[in-house]
This record gives C-alpha cells, sequence and structure tokens, in this order.
C-alpha cells in the first residue's frame, strides 16, 4: 500500500549504478568507502525512517534494563528475570503469525504508529505506579505480555515496511545501516537508562521512554512509501524468477490467498507458501538455527559473567559493550561491501565465526580475552542477522512479505525459550563447558548444512 508518490532523487541511480559497476572491487579512497557504508542516507525518506527506528530501539533497549533492574530488584530472585522474559516471548510466538497477517493488509506505517503509541500508553502506565509506589512483581508480567503482544502485532509491519520505503536495490546498504543503529542504540541506552535509575529513579526512565515512542510516531508522518512503479522500476538488476533457478518454486500470478479473505487462510497460504518455495524455507530454517544456539549467550551473560569474570556490575557493562561494539563495526563493514554472490555462504560464514568465538570466549578467565571474543561474537551476529534478513526480503515475494516477516520474527522468541533449557543445562554443568559446547554445536549445524543442503550453498 502506498502513501503518496516519492520521486527518487539522482543519488538512488548513482548508488544502483556504482553498486553496479564497482562490484567486487575495493572502494579508491577512504572517502569513497565511508559514502559506500552511508549511502543509504542519501535517500531522504530512509533518513526519516532511521530516524524514527533510533527512537524506538533506544525506547526498548532501556525498557529491557529497567524491567530487569525492577524484577531482580523487587525479588531479589534470578528466576524473576527468566519469568518476565518469558512473558514477553510466549505471545510473540503465539501470534506473531497474525501480525503478518495484518502487515499484508493494512497500512504498515499506521500499524507502526498504533502499536508505539499503545507502547507510550504502557511506559506511562508503568511511570505512575512507580511515582505512587504501587508497583508490584506481577505488573512486570502482565507489561512484558503486553508489550509482546504489541510486538507480535507490529515487528512484521516494521520489517515488511522497509523495502517499500527503498526499494530492493538498497536493502544490501540500509538494512546493515538499520542494525548498526539498533546495535548503538543497544549500547548507548542502558548505560544512560541505568545511570537515570541512580539519578532520577525508574518512574522517571518510563517517562522518557514514553516520550521516545512518541517521538517515533511523530517521525513515521515523514516516511513514504515508494509508488508501484517505482518499486517495480528498484527490481532493475536483481535476480528475476527466470534467472534464479533456486528460490522460484511456488511462484505464482495473482493474489497471495486466492479468493478467501479470512485470517487463518490468509495464515496458511504464507506457510504453504514457505514450505513451497524451498529457498525462502531454507533461508528461515538456517535463521533459527543461528538464532537459537547464536544468541542465548547474550541473556546468559549476567551468570555467565558472575560465574567465570566475578561479580561486577562494571564487569558486565563492559562485556556487553564488548558485544555492542563488535555488533555495531560489523553491521557497518556490512553496508560497506559490494557483495552481489555468495551471500549463502557469507550467510554461513558469521554463523562459523559465532562459533568459533564462543568456543574461545568459554576457554578463558582472563577478561581482556573474554571481552575480544565477545567482541567477534558481536561481528558474527551483525552479519548472520543482517545477512538473514536481506535474503529473506529479497527472495520473498512481495504478497507474502508481511506473513514470511512474521515467521522470521518468531526466531527471537523461539530464542528466549530455548535460553531457559540452557541455562538449565548451564547449571547442570560447568558454564565454561556449556557455552563451548553449544558453540560446537552451531558450528556442526553449519557445516552440515552447508554439506547436506546444496540449495544453501547456491544462494547468491
Amino acid at each position: 500500500m502506498s502513501w503518496g508518490t516519492v520521486k527518487i532523487p539522482p543519488p538512488l541511480e548513482q548508488f544502483q549504478a556504482e553498486r553496479s559497476s564497482q562490484s567486487g572491487k575495493s572502494a579508491r579512497t577512504l572517502t569513497d568507502y565511508l559514502h559506500s557504508i552511508f549511502a543509504g542516507f542519501d535517500f531522504k525518506p530512509f533518513r526519516w525512517y532511521m530516524g524514527a527506528m533510533i527512537w524506538w530501539n533506544a525506547a526498548i533497549s532501556m525498557q529491557m534494563l529497567v524491567r530487569g533492574y525492577l524484577a531482580f530488584n523487587l525479588t531479589g530472585d534470578f528466576r524473576a528475570l527468566g519469568v518476565v522474559g518469558l512473558g514477553s516471548a510466549v505471545p510473540m510466538l503465539l501470534l506473531a503469525p497474525f501480525g503478518g497477517v495484518i502487515a499484508d493488509r493494512t497500512s504498515k506505517r499506521f500499524v507502526l504508529q498504533v502499536g508505539q503509541f499503545f507502547s507510550a500508553l504502557l511506559a506511562l502506565a508503568m511511570g505512575l505506579l512507580l511515582f505512587a509506589s504501587a508497583l508490584q512483581f506481577w505488573h512486570l508480567i502482565a507489561a512484558a505480555c503486553v508489550h509482546g503482544l504489541m510486538m507480535a502485532l507490529v515487528m512484521p509491519s516494521r520489517q515488511a515496511f522497509l523495502p517499500e520505503v527503498v526499494g530492493l536495490k538498497r536493502l544490501m546498504n540500509v538494512i546493515p545501516l538499520q542494525s548498526a543503529g539498533m546495535n548503538l542504540m543497544q549500547i548507548m541506552a542502558p548505560t544512560v537508562g541505568g545511570f537515570m535509575i541512580d539519578w532520577i529513579g525508574a518512574g522517571y526512565v518510563y517517562v522518557v521512554m514514553a516520550f521516545m515512542y512518541l517521538m517515533s510516531v511523530v517521525m513515521l508522518f515523514r516516511v513514504k512509501s515508494l509508488s508501484f512503479e517505482e518499486q517495480e522500476a528498484s527490481r532493475k538488476g536483481m535476480p528475476s524468477a527466470d534467472e534464479k533457478p533456486i528460490g522460484n518454486q511456488g511462484r505464482r500470478s495473482g493474489s497471495a490467498d486466492g479468493a478467501s479473505h479470512s485470517t487463518l487462510a490468509d495464515l496458511r497460504s504464507g506457510i504453504a507458501y514457505i514450505f513451497a518455495d524451498r529457498t525462502m524455507l531454507v533461508i528461515l530454517s538456517f535463521a533459527f538455527i543461528g538464532s537459537m544456539l547464536g544468541m542465548p549467550i547474550r541473556n546468559l551473560l549476567p551468570g555467565y559473567a558472575a560465574e567465570v569474570f566475578g561479580d561486577s556490575g562494571s564487569t558486565l557493562g563492559l562485556l556487553q559493550m564488548g558485544m555492542g561494539v563488535g555488533a555495531l563495526f560489523g553491521a557497518l563493514a556490512l553496508a560497506g561491501l559490494r557483495i552481489t554472490r555468495r551471500r549463502g555462504l557469507l550467510y554461513a560464514a558469521s554463523a562459523i565465526v559465532i562459533g568459533l568465538a564462543m568456543l574461545g570466549f568459554s576457554a578463558t578467565n582472563i577478561f581482556i580475552v573474554g571481552w575480544f571474543g565477545l567482541l567477534l561474537i558481536g561481528i558474527g551476529s551483525a552479519g548472520r542477522q543482517s545477512l538473514s534478513a536481506v535474503l529473506t526480503q529479497e527472495y520473498v515475494r512481495d504478497e507474502f512479505r508481511g506473513r514470511v516477516m512474521a515467521i522470521y520474527m518468531m526466531q527471537f522468541s523461539s530464542m528466549s525459550l530455548v535460553t531457559f533449557f540452557i541455562s538449565l543445562y548451564m547449571e547442570a554443568v560447568d558454564p565454561q563447558f556449556a557455552i563451548g559446547s553449544i558453540g560446537v554445536l552451531l558450528i556442526a549445524a553449519t557445516l552440515l548444512y552447508l554439506l547436506l543442503v546444496p540449495r544453501f550453498r547456491q544462494i547468491r
């Protein structure tokens, strides 16, 4: 759906020509390379989109910090952190497919604005409870469930909206830039939120979060979709259905759901499409594997740091910063690459980097060595997440985009569930052995995919 026609300025054609003519070549100067990294910002609608997402990511990152702080402060029990996390993950796991149906039927920008407006109201409600000294632990669980519900209905629209704003041609550049912005906020927002808790109290942190959500809503009014003609023009130079034997199964003309307009029929047709398109199935299934084995370390780091490096808040903060810095660096580096071939192999290599870094990280109790291990995990994570998003967006049919991105987003809620079981595993064995063995499992799973699934190696 379009909200007005946007005239593509000359930088878009210039950027496309540069990527086409210089594919596989190094930038001649540092200035050229830096411009190739940030080329997406030449396009004004993307600048407004990124501004809106920066406010949103800052609010979410700050919310994760203050919610965890309050959960432990109220209970003194580490299990409370897991319960609050599950409260958010379960609604996302169950309802994300319906969010995909909404994304395919409705204005994606409107869905984002409504979701963030209600997130602002939820933040204000939590702030009022804190100001009244009435906050209880069950309030945190309820807020986590409501926020998980909101994310389930909104995140598919967020993922599916970006190609409408910039076109397919820019995705290899703008998705890493979006990831870099998210990682930057994951570094800055929790740090600022932590100091604010000490200086002015958690209630005011929620007020600031509400302001951030509302700023995102306002900035989204300036984000317009490309017209249908402009979106079609952005496909020029991309592999067509005839040019790529993979990712072509199930491509049909006509509507995504035939004559049916029921939500369940839309949902079934989306799932059927994923299983019919073998390349899409390979991309998504590997995304789930990489997420469930490579991401839980983020949530388990507080306990691991206490056991291995000593129970210190500053130590934990520095370790988290190491992972965030690595992710930021990896995302920016990927944004500057002009890759048009063998992206499936690069996708697999990113997961192997994570596994090797986890193995090295688990083999030491020396802080500086562990910090660099997390730096490498962050670099590999940025590559894996950005490439999985780019490949999914490029290979999916437009009429199924919202539903497919909803399935794609379920990997994160699945990761939260797997984290619970890995935490039990870490409790039963040595934490370092547990993290190292999971890293080995991730490497083995990736190599098996490369060996047994030729289609994975052929993705370009």
